[in-house]
């Protein structure tokens, strides 16, 4: 009887781990779940926090003995403010279903990859086609969405990528190499030209390291000698495009400033540092920003967050402006070049601008402005021999950036910001000519039964958009213009009093 005494006292030798003692820490770990915080956290914590190794099991197990149920959040099937969320990511955004994920569990959406699937389902977006038949329906849909697309002319030298998204964001669910597939078979002439005309750039020199870290502003001026000025700012690690402006000498500076401050009031954080060639392209823009970064940093020198850029310092901006080229704008400079070679536009004579503003301004903010769209969305792939630029898409890279990535986004003071705002508030940035002289391009047009908001559609292969529609608006202008009569045709003139903000160094 003895010895089965001592059999039970003496622990064997593989009777495992001793028992982990949690009473200790038993309160706290009933916090955590009461939060709802996954046990796989939990156990993370434990570990961090009290040098504890557990694993999640062992954890239920003991919260089992303990009375508790872990919390988890559940899938609410009939959530509409989850369906409508996961539709305006998968189409809007661009993104794929573990992207989609990572953006809905920072949400606090507690959904697994599985459950989002199911749902895509029964919302109808479905990624794949099992029979012959479907994918043969969806060649013919693609040659429909196609046509239509190329008849608006917004796509003209898009690549697969920026192809693939601007459909989806359109709400088509298209396979992306079936669909370039088509694309290349209905237009070779558009994809040989996009690799042909715009010179590829050196790769940028420098590795970033993450989010609003640095913002890049530059000025595209490959269509100013015809009027147009383009300006962007965009992040330097996830090449996200802030924002972008498309308008006239007369409202670039107030244009550019205001575009900046809207997005700092809107993403709620300033970048520490802004990139730019900025005393002749954007004069009030570092003013503005080293004195927001001053109200919450006094001590902050000016060289610090407000950097000169030369061509080589904006390589990012300067890549994207060779992107924005080859997609968009360089079929229209080259037909705004021949109308000049032909003597058909200069930009001092004003009805030939005014009638070039009043026919191609709407047209090309719509197409850029897509553009950004499509690009913020689209996948950039990992280059090897490029380690500087952070593959995915930027969307992600710049609102979720992978684990380990920082984000060096500063807060910037409220009232100093509004303050600054409210500043800029009357000015109209958007406006590309004086209102009585755009009322009599519009009624002109009218008469020609042309709508710049809506263009007709274009012809295959045309590479001189709405020409006649230019030609006859130019003739109308210049007869206008000898006649005297009102209203006095004009293009905008620079404002008067814009106030700077000049805070001593």
């Amino acid at each position: 009887m003895e010895n089965a005494v001592n059999l039970v006292d003496t622990p064997s030798r593989t009777s495992g781990r001793p028992r982990v003692d949690l009473e200790p820490y038993k309160d706290e770990i009933i916090a955590l779940i009461e939060k709802k915080t996954k046990g796989t956290d939990v156990c993370k914590h434990l570990k961090e926090q009290h040098g504890i190794q557990l694993s999640a099991r062992t954890l239920n197990k003991r919260l089992q003995a303990w009375g508790i149920k872990e919390k988890k959040e559940q899938y609410n099937s009939n959530n509409p403010e989850l369906h409508a969320r996961v539709k305006n990511l998968f189409f809007d955004v661009g993104l794929s279903d573990q992207e989609i994920i990572t953006v809905l569990h920072d949400e606090g959406y507690a959904v697994s990859l599985r459950t989002l699937r199911r749902l895509r389902s029964r919302l109808g977006i479905r990624l794949r086609l099992d029979t012959p038949a479907q994918q043969q329906a969806q060649v013919q849909e693609i040659l429909n969405a196609l046509t239509e697309e190329l008849d608006k002319g917004t796509i003209e030298g898009y690549g697969k990528e920026l192809l693939h998204n601007h459909f989806r964001s359109k709400g088509h669910v298209f396979a992306r190499d079936r669909l370039y597939s088509v694309y290349r078979m209905l237009r070779p002439d558009t994809t040989e030209r996009r690799t042909s005309d715009v010179p590829r750039r050196p790769p940028p020199p420098k590795v970033l390291v993450g989010p609003n870290l640095t913002w890049h502003v530059n000025y595209y001026n490959k269509l100013a000698n015809f009027g147009f000025r383009i300006h962007a700012e965009i992040d330097a690690y996830s090449r996200y495009v802030l924002w972008i402006h498309i308008g006239v000498e007369a409202h670039t500076a107030v244009g550019v400033l205001k575009n900046h401050l809207e997005t700092v009031s809107s993403k709620k954080r300033q970048p520490r540092t802004l990139r730019s060639d900025l005393e002749s392209e954007v004069p009030l823009l570092a003013d503005v920003h080293f004195a927001l970064r001053r109200t919450t940093e006094p001590d902050v020198q000016r060289d610090t967050c407000c950097a000169p850029g030369r061509a080589a310092d904006t390589h990012r901006i300067e890549s994207w402006w060779a992107q924005l080229a080859k997609s968009v704008v360089t079929l229209w400079h080259n037909y705004f070049r021949q109308l000049n070679s032909e003597g058909l536009f200069t930009s001092a004579n004003i009805p030939e601008q005014v009638a070039l503003y009043a026919i191609y301004m709407p047209i090309l903010r719509s197409h850029i402005q897509s553009y950004v769209q499509t690009w913020n969305m689209h996948n950039i792939r990992k280059q090897a021999d490029h380690p500087e630029r952070a593959p995915g898409k930027p969307y992600m890279n710049y609102h979720h950036p992978p684990k380990g990535v920082e984000n060096f986004g500063l807060p910037a003071d409220g009232p100093t910001l509004q303050a600054m705002q409210q500043d800029y508030a009357d000015y109209d940035t958007e406006e590309y000519l004086p209102p009585d002289t755009l009322r009599w391009c519009q009624g002109q047009l009218q008469q020609l039964s042309f709508d710049p908001h809506k263009p007709p559609a274009r012809l295959p292969g045309d590479l001189q958009p709405f020409r006649s529609v230019y030609l006859a608006l130019r003739e109308r202008a210049w007869h206008h213009q000898r006649s005297g009569a009102e209203p006095r045709l004009a293009v905008c003139g620079i404002s008067q009093g814009l106030r700077g903000y000049f805070p001593s160094s």
